[in-house]
């Protein structure tokens, strides 16, 4: 096996440790997960290929293609559940990291897109996001390997015709988040194309067929569910999922200096030697002379600044910005490792500081995890062990001056973390986070003839563990005081602190209640001629 061989099965066998070991472990976690696998769960049972729905509205949020590839697993195992919801997540991760090192063999070394890959594989957003339901990391794959064959043809790597790959990798990335799946590598290239004023490449792009490549991918499903929604479908798609999120900040409202404070929370551990590289490679005049350094670096700088402007921010937005982030990490780490840098005190002090507080701090976090939850010592333990000592070895080879060292001591830390996690600290957050046991007593009790009401509560936690297409949703005591009036039978599920609040309901309405530290539910019942 040659060397490229070796690192693709090492980028493998990382990627599985970190993706794929218990994805199915834990139950779905409000808020999204349990509204993907309700939309997946109805689609199955009506062997639904075009509408999506969730508790018997039209789900216009995103497009079809995640949920496709959900539906498609589950067909696969004869069910829908917590591993066959995630599974696409862990996919698109995958690709993610083999697409970083494919991009980092073709335009700096195998070397530095080894160590790229590994440091987007083991950075904490990637981790989150490729072991959760979220459409965001299968995008990311899609636009990072259209953004790879781009490039391919731009700084004049392969041929003209893996455009045409590009344009339908972008029409993927549409089906599956939207138009960020065009406009996005649209932006990043008419950028490229300005700043270096060469146009002969914008006219041999062949944009023509590129339009139509683009159409032949995305047009079928989205002509299907347009007609079979009446337009409401493709109408709310583009107004408040595109144009309204965009400028009024619909949802996920956040001030301008957002992204800088998450990012660099979101590339841990690594952020602790970008900051040193930004320092080291700090833009100069020599950047437009070389278009490979100034291909990445427009890259990153169009995303970031793209979802800085929009109103509506997240964390996970900035996942398409990881790739050349990963090789501003790689090209450091590998100057460091060859002597072409020198170990300064910025790097040395940030990175000692770093590992020194991470180890000091994961020896007391069993006793921290003891005085928020009683019984969390013991499962909080492997994973404290495990970051504590690869904290310790990784400031030991800081001091011994040994970066390739540090490096490998840092991703294996990762990937032993993800795994402890996985397999005891998630699932004791179970009883916390999991809605399940109290849905499956739900079930148990209310008569599938009768109605079922959620108060001030939308999250379809319930309708994927009770199995039920649609649960009402009480939004005011007004509409609670009518339902407890009514005479025909029905039962409503409320949380604690919305029960004491609703004075009109008598705790002999009460059926059951279950749930911990903080995340208690009542079922209660509702109308004159329920028996409680």
């Amino acid at each position: 096996m040659d060397a490229q061989k070796r690192q693709y099965f090492y980028l493998c066998l990382l990627a599985g440790l970190l993706f794929f070991p218990a994805l199915g472990a834990r139950d779905f976690w409000a808020p999204v997960e349990p509204r993907y696998a309700e939309i997946v769960r109805i689609m199955f049972l009506n062997n639904e290929w075009i509408v999506p729905t969730v508790n018997g509205d039209l789900y216009t949020d995103k497009p079809i293609l995640y949920f496709w590839l959900a539906l498609l697993s589950s067909k696969l195992v004869g069910a829908v559940n917590e591993w066959t919801v995630r599974f696409p997540a862990a996919l698109g991760a995958l690709g993610v990291v083999l697409t970083t090192y494919a991009l980092g063999k073709n335009f700096f070394s195998a070397r530095i897109g080894f160590i790229a890959a590994a440091v987007l594989a083991t950075s904490a957003r990637v981790i989150w996001e490729g072991r959760w339901a979220h459409v965001d990391m299968v995008f990311t794959f899609f636009f990072a390997l259209s953004m790879y064959f781009a490039a391919r043809v731009v700084l004049r790597h392969g041929t003209d015709n893996e455009l045409f790959l590009s344009y339908a990798l972008m029409a993927l990335a549409t089906l599956t988040k939207g138009l960020i799946g065009v406009v996005l590598p649209a932006l990043i290239l008419l950028t490229f194309f300005l700043v270096r004023r060469d146009w002969r490449i914008l006219k041999e792009a062949r944009q023509g067929w590129g339009i139509l490549i683009f159409l032949v991918v995305v047009a079928p499903w989205f002509v299907l569910v347009t007609v079979a929604t009446d337009g409401k479908w493709f109408t709310d798609f583009i107004y408040l999922h595109h144009i309204q999120r965009y400028t009024a900040g619909a949802g996920h409202r956040q001030p301008f200096y957002y992204y800088f404070k998450t990012l660099a929370v979101d590339f841990l551990p690594w952020t602790i030697f970008a900051i040193p590289a930004l320092f080291t490679y700090k833009l100069r005049s020599k950047l437009f002379e070389n278009p490979t350094a100034l291909f990445f670096t427009l890259w990153f700088v169009v995303v970031f600044v793209f979802f800085t402007l929009s109103d509506t921010k997240r964390d996970l937005y900035l996942l398409p910005l990881f790739p050349p982030l990963a090789f501003l990490v790689g090209n450091y780490l590998d100057d460091l490792a060859a002597g072409n840098l020198a170990q300064d005190r910025l790097y040395r002090g940030l990175s000692l500081f770093f590992f020194h507080a991470l180890w000091l701090g994961c020896l007391a976090l069993p006793v921290v995890a003891r005085l928020i939850f009683k019984d969390a010592f013991w499962p909080s333990l492997p994973l404290a062990f495990t970051m504590a000592c690869g904290g310790f070895a990784a400031a030991y080879f800081v001091s011994h001056r040994s970066p390739s060292k540090v490096f490998l001591a840092t991703a294996l830390t990762m990937a032993l973390a993800v795994l402890t996690a996985s397999v005891w600290f998630l699932p004791f957050l179970e009883r916390y986070k999991s809605p399940r046991p109290f849905a499956v007593e739900v079930k148990k009790r209310v008569p599938a003839s009768a109605a079922l009401y959620v108060y001030a509560d939308a999250m379809h936690d319930y309708n994927f563990y009770t199995e039920r297409a649609v649960i009402s949703v009480a939004a005011s005591q007004v509409e609670l005081q009518r339902l407890l009036l009514q005479e025909e039978p029905a039962y409503m599920i409320i949380k604690e602190r919305d029960l004491d609040r609703a004075k009109l309901i008598k705790r002999e309405r009460i059926v059951f209640r279950a749930g911990a530290h903080g995340r208690i539910w009542s079922l209660i019942a509702l109308g004159s001629r329920t028996k409680p």
